[in-house]
């Protein structure tokens, strides 16, 4: 306390001692360190208290302008305090005293030294400036994410709840001084680098990752506005590196993931925000009415820039419903009119002239994940939106690419459309769209692939043909086969093929009429070129495939599928009876159904 030099010479040796632990570059995952820093009863007696004086009067100071070596013992504070809450059982104690209040004051000086662009900032070197915030950024992450679940969430490894739990060391709780600091730095921050900006990113993220309680202070109106102007800023690149803006947006989507999925585990009371206020504001900058920018910023590069914005906002939308609530997520995304924002998207997007298709695969795939597993999403798109119109939108889009294709066969079945024989039909309405559209598409290559894959999906086993009659696939078929002459010949026999299999299931006199009518030709003499294929579709609906079966049955595939009876009082009599065969498909597989927590019906 009397010597300053020995304090700065014992400061020095013990940073450099355990300079392993001093780990600031939030993107990457901590390294692993067998030795752990001293805990805080083995350091010098009252060295807490000096440090804490030493912090002060550098604060103090700061107004005057630190002179060198009061800037390098500032940093070396807080390279002190980072070491000291590598030894999880110092982060209470640590958080608990005044150091945090200090270090954030300073650091808010510096940045507003470093956002100011003046002569003076360009001539004067800014290393140690930028270095000591970066420091005070990563000491703030000591305290409140000690087990760094924000850099591994970056790095992709999820964290189940099992493994929090076992988190012993719970965060610092969460200084007052947070949300008005993370508001100012990015008050008028146009000069201030994008770098330092992911820091701050890193930062909010690593709250809210580090602990629900911390999370639901730190999560309110004012970081929420900070995060959708961050978002909004990011079409607007100027001289800014690219690769830096573009992480900016990823960061900023990364921690609005992390906010929704933190807001869904708590209850009313808890939040200062509501989730459906961020979604609104979400959907909101997502249709941005470009038209009314000033015609400068409306160039090609600019559009590229803002469409490649729109892309990113869409994939998150998919990570944000990959949680465990999804239902209940699910339910707040119908109630803020999701799906008439995603097609208004589609809609008002053909004013762009690039990655069109990137846009309308990223938009299916979200319309995807809101629908997931959930029938109610899908009657509630079928009744508001229709995948008449959809199908309409996406044709005005041009021809699609086979990317685009996949992805509608992929909301079709929920899942990979290449795991043909385990993922069944969970949406049957994306292959009508797909059989009407095939005469519309210029290129046979994928007229021929689409068909044979409806082929098979659709063939697969009673269920998948059941659910294909049901939704009067057969009608859909025989109207695209009337467009022959745009059709490929292959993709047409797969498509009588489809049919003929569909008609052995359930095949209605209309259909059948409709069928026959197909092969009428202009020229009486002139055979129609479907009549062979149409005439084995015909004979294959007489054969009799495999065991003899009911041609009438209730489908009780659904998990709350069940027959319900008459309540007693309105029974004939004194009792009745009920006899049926059961048949069990075996030949698909539900992934859902294998884990531990699979559902099965049950007879009673």
């Amino acid at each position: 306390q009397k010597d300053p030099d020995y304090l700065k010479l014992w400061l020095d040796s013990f940073v450099s001692s355990y300079e392993q632990f001093l780990d600031v570059d939030f993107e990457k995952l901590p390294t692993r360190v067998d030795d752990v820093p001293p805990g805080i009863s083995l350091l010098p007696d009252n060295i807490l208290q000096v440090l804490r004086l030493q912090l002060l009067q550098c604060v103090q100071k700061m107004s005057d302008g630190l002179e060198e070596q009061q800037q390098t013992l500032s940093l070396l504070l807080v390279k002190f305090f980072i070491i000291l809450c590598r030894n999880l059982a110092n982060v209470e104690e640590i958080g608990m005293c005044s150091y945090i209040n200090h270090v954030i004051t300073m650091t808010t000086l510096y940045i507003q030294q470093l956002k100011s662009k003046t002569k003076e900032k360009e001539v004067a070197d800014q290393t140690p400036i930028e270095e000591f915030v970066r420091h005070a950024l990563a000491f703030c992450e000591s305290l409140y994410d000690p087990y760094r679940n924000w850099r591994q969430r970056i790095a992709g490894r999820f964290l189940s709840t099992v493994e929090k739990s076992r988190q012993k060391y719970k965060p610092a709780s969460l200084t007052v001084e947070f949300v008005p600091f993370f508001y100012q730095c990015f008050q008028e921050s146009e000069h201030l680098k994008e770098s330092l900006k992911c820091c701050l990113l890193h930062l909010f993220g690593a709250i809210v990752a580090g602990g629900q309680r911390n999370a639901l202070q730190a999560v309110s109106p004012a970081t929420m506005e900070v995060l959708m102007r961050v978002l909004a800023d990011c079409d607007n690149w100027d001289d800014r590196n690219p690769e830096e803006v573009s992480r900016k947006a990823e960061l900023t989507l990364k921690c609005l993931t992390e906010v929704v999925h933190i807001l869904l585990t708590s209850s009313s009371d808890q939040r200062q925000v509501e989730t459906s206020t961020i979604l609104e504001n979400y959907f909101k900058l997502l249709n941005s009415d470009h038209s009314a920018l000033p015609n400068p910023r409306r160039c090609r590069q600019w559009e590229s820039r803002f469409i490649a914005l729109q892309i990113q906002m869409l994939n998150t939308i998919t990570a944000m419903l990959d949680c465990t609530d999804r239902p209940v997520l699910q339910a707040i995304f119908l109630n803020s009119n999701c799906f008439e924002h995603l097609i208004r998207l589609l809609q008002n997007c053909k004013v762009f002239q690039g990655r069109l298709d990137c846009l309308a695969v990223s938009t299916i795939q979200a319309l995807t994940a809101v629908m997931h597993k959930s029938p109610a999403a899908k009657e509630v798109f079928k009744e508001r939106i229709g995948y008449a119109h959809i199908y309409e939108v996406l044709k005005s889009l041009g021809q699609p690419s086979r990317e685009l294709l996949e992805e509608l066969m992929n909301m079709a079945v929920e899942g990979d459309h290449m795991a043909v024989g385990i993922l069944g039909i969970s949406n049957v309405q994306p292959l009508l769209l797909l059989i009407q559209w095939l005469p519309e598409l210029e290129s046979h290559d994928l007229q021929i692939f689409i068909s044979n894959w409806l082929r098979q999906i659709c063939c697969i086993n009673r269920q998948s043909r059941a659910t294909c009659v049901n939704a009067n696939m057969v009608i859909r078929i025989i109207e695209t086969l009337n467009s022959h002459s745009a059709l490929h010949s292959t993709c047409a026999e797969n498509l009588i093929a489809l049919l003929g299999s569909l008609g052995s299931q359930s095949m209605s006199s209309e259909e059948l009429l409709q069928l026959i009518r197909l092969l009428r030709t202009a020229e009486p003499k002139q055979a129609h070129p479907y009549v062979v294929p149409v005439m084995r579709a015909i004979l294959a609906m007489a054969r009799k495939q495999g065991m003899a079966s009911a041609l009438q049955y209730f489908n009780l595939y659904h998990s709350m599928a069940g027959i319900a009876v008459p309540s007693i009082h309105k029974w004939p009599g004194s009792a009745f009876s009920f006899n049926a065969w059961l048949c069990l498909d075996q030949d698909r597989v539900d992934p859902s159904t294998t884990s531990k927590s699979g559902k099965r019906k049950q007879l009673y």
